[in-house]
């Protein structure tokens, strides 16, 4: 059982930790894509986009399906540690094949640049798996010196790199240096009983898999969903099409990094908090759906405004950005930080499947109408993050007004239900 819950100014420094530690993580992503929108132009980012968008989809399941379950379930527990430990390893080594294999066998990329792609997928999802186990522990502020020396060692590659020609290449190796470095140093931040091998038992699989399978789907919907759009761009108006929606997506990424931080202090914050009452907790998520969408906001207004004097900056000139794509993305971190409180609450406290059901809604209506947008009605490219932010708004407010409001008279978890271990 877990003692007293922390009072809200003592889970503040672990809040601003988590926003601090999602801002390096998106930092290090920034400047690579950036350096890569001005390296390889329009075409050459666009590839990228869709490998890295290709990794981060391998790694949604691999964060759904463990490290959701390691921050939920108990993680102590000789079975349930078995049980993640091979699904890791499954996971990890199933999509570093499959990336290899796809993007060799089925793709245009040549031989190197196919193991890259899979080592740098390898890579990203154990260190991914690292810092869940860091978020678990409540160890934010730890997580900004490891991606602060992962982005460091990604950029020295880079600057070795620079003295030829960067290629698509160039950044994928610099990709898993980061992550290589990443994963050194989170071994070493762990606590001891975190990196210890569990012993071998029998038994937590069907535990595991209840849980976090359908976490898994979940966190597999969005990135999914966007891989998705980007390559009905790419049938619609081209590759080079695809890296300019890429570098106005890049402009509103403040907005998305602020949601992504928070949201991994909340799913934490959540999972620890379960002996408070579920009216307290709502309450923590309207204010934290609040200050998200305010966020979101400031965010839209400076980088829409400044879109003229940023964006030649980012693309070094070599291609232009719609101001019109750049406010899309903002609104779309919004419709993000409108659903994302509500979601994992409601996760957290057993609702996973329904939750699911409302992400698969959202995420299969905006990519209809970006469909019939972009290949029937010839609507520009900015209108794509537009509409998805559509369904996103409306699942965020179904999930609160069906999910949790008829719930909110329920009292805390019984003491037997908090598996937790922070």
């Amino acid at each position: 059982m877990r003692g007293p819950t922390a009072s809200p100014s003592a889970r503040l420094p672990a809040a601003a930790g988590a926003v601090a530690s999602q801002a390096t993580l998106a930092l290090g992503s920034f400047l690579l894509q950036l350096l890569a929108a001005r390296a390889l132009g329009a075409d050459g980012l666009g590839q990228l986009a869709l490998l890295l968008g290709s990794v981060v989809i391998a790694t949604s399941v691999s964060s759904g399906l463990v490290g959701d379950s390691l921050t939920v379930l108990d993680r102590r527990d000789p079975a349930i540690r078995t049980a993640l430990a091979r699904l890791a390893l499954a996971a990890v080594a199933g999509a570093a094949g499959a990336a290899f294999v796809l993007s060799w066998g089925l793709g245009d990329l040549s031989p190197r640049t196919a193991a890259l792609f899979a080592a740098a997928t390898a890579a990203f999802m154990v260190a991914d798996l690292l810092r869940r186990t860091m978020m678990a522990c409540r160890r934010f502020w730890g997580l900004v010196v490891v991606d602060a020396g992962a982005l460091l060692a990604a950029l020295c590659l880079l600057v070795v790199l620079s003295r030829g020609r960067l290629t698509v290449d160039s950044f994928l190796a610099a990709l898993l240096a980061g992550q290589v470095v990443a994963c050194v140093a989170l071994l070493r931040s762990l606590p001891r009983a975190e990196r210890s091998l569990p012993v071998r038992a029998p038994g937590g699989l069907r535990a595991v898999l209840a849980f976090g399978s359908w976490r898994a789907v979940q966190q597999l919907v969005r990135p999914t969903a966007l891989n998705l759009v980007r390559w009905l761009v790419l049938v619609a108006a081209g590759q080079a099409a695809v890296g300019e929606l890429e570098a106005a997506r890049l402009l509103a990424a403040p907005a998305m990094m602020v949601v992504q931080g928070v949201g991994a202090y909340l799913f934490a914050s959540y999972a620890a908090g379960r002996d408070e009452p579920m009216s307290a907790l709502l309450h923590r998520a309207d204010r934290g759906a609040a200050a998200l969408l305010a966020a979101c906001a400031v965010v839209a207004v400076v980088t829409t405004a400044g879109t003229g004097l940023l964006g030649p900056l980012l693309t070094g000139g070599r291609f232009e950005l719609a101001p019109l794509a750049v406010l899309g993305w903002a609104v779309y971190a919004a419709s993000c930080a409108a659903v994302l409180p509500y979601g994992t609450l409601a996760a957290v406290r057993g609702d996973q499947a329904k939750v699911l059901g409302l992400r698969v809604a959202d995420s299969l209506g905006g990519l209809a109408a970006t469909a019939v947008a972009l290949l029937w009605l010839g609507l520009p490219v900015w209108a794509a993050p537009w509409l998805l932010a559509a369904g996103s708004v409306a699942a965020g407010a179904a999930c609160r007004q069906r999910l949790l409001v008829p719930r909110r008279d329920e009292p805390p978890l019984p003491a037997r239900e908090r598996a937790v271990h922070p």
